[in-house]
C-alpha cells in the first residue's frame, strides 16, 4: 500500500501536465477561445480568467452567476468555463453528461475579509453605536461565509448576524454600499471598487480552478 502511494504523485503529475499541452494548444490553434466565469469585474474568478485570457489569447465572457455560466457552456455560447473548486455547485459541471474536465490548476484568490461603508468601519470594529447589541446584516456568498466568523472582530463577535444573499463578492460589496447591508465578505477588489474599509482580513487562499469543455463526440455515454 505505501508503495502505491508512494508512486500516486507521477501519474498525477504526467495528468496535469499532459491535460495542460492538451488544452494550449487547443487555444493556440484557435486564438479568441471564449471563456466563461462569475463576473463582474473584480472577482476572483474573473482575475483568473484574466491572467488565463493574457497569456493563451482567450476571450473572457462574464456572467451573474454559475448557473449561467453552465447554461451558456452547455448551450455553447462559450468555450470553456472557468470554475473554482471552491463552488458549492461544481458537481453540477463534473456530472454532466456533455461536458468533460479538460484541465485544472492552482492560484491563489485576493486578500479577502469583512468590509463596511468608509464612515461604519470603525464604528463597527470597535462596537462603538447605539445599535452595537442587535443583529448585524451581512452580505455574503454562501461559500465564503465561514471567513466571517474566522475573523469578525471582538467587538462583533456575539452580535447575531443575519445574511444578505450576494451572488458574487463583488455583488456583496455593491450591497453594502447601496445600503443593502451593513457589512460584507469580500475581497480586495470589491473594498476598492465599491468605496469600502476593511472591518478585518485575512490572506487569499490558494485554491484549484477548474476548466471545462465540451464532450468530444467519441467520448458521450453511449445510450442503453
Amino acid at each position: 500500500m505505501s508503495a502505491d502511494i508512494a508512486a500516486l504523485p507521477g501519474p498525477l503529475a504526467e495528468e496535469y501536465t499532459a491535460r495542460w499541452s492538451d488544452l494550449t494548444g487547443r487555444w493556440a490553434e484557435q486564438p479568441g477561445t471564449t471563456l466563461g466565469t462569475l463576473g463582474p469585474d473584480g472577482t476572483s474568478s474573473q482575475l483568473a480568467a484574466r491572467f488565463l485570457a493574457r497569456q493563451h489569447g482567450l476571450s473572457v465572457e462574464l456572467f451573474d452567476t454559475f448557473d449561467e455560466v453552465l447554461a451558456q457552456l452547455v448551450g455553447r455560447k462559450v468555450d470553456f468555463a472557468l470554475v473554482p473548486s471552491a463552488y458549492q455547485g461544481l458537481t453540477r459541471f463534473h456530472w454532466h453528461r456533455d461536458l468533460r474536465l479538460r484541465a485544472f490548476f492552482p492560484q491563489a484568490t485576493p486578500e479577502y475579509g469583512i468590509a463596511a461603508p468608509a464612515a461604519a468601519a470603525a464604528e463597527a470594529g470597535t462596537g462603538d453605536g447605539s445599535a452595537s447589541n442587535g443583529p448585524v446584516t451581512v452580505a455574503a456568498m454562501w461559500e465564503v461565509r465561514r471567513i466571517y466568523a474566522e475573523v469578525v472582530p471582538a467587538a462583533l463577535r456575539d452580535r447575531e448576524v443575519r445574511w444578505v444573499d450576494a451572488a458574487s463578492t463583488q455583488h456583496a460589496a455593491e450591497i453594502v454600499a447601496a445600503g443593502g447591508a451593513e457589512l460584507a465578505v469580500t475581497n480586495a477588489p470589491g473594498v476598492r471598487l465599491h468605496g469600502l474599509r476593511w472591518v478585518a482580513t485575512r490572506p487569499g487562499a490558494e485554491i484549484l480552478w477548474t476548466l471545462f469543455g465540451h464532450a468530444e463526440a467519441a467520448e458521450l455515454p453511449i445510450p442503453a
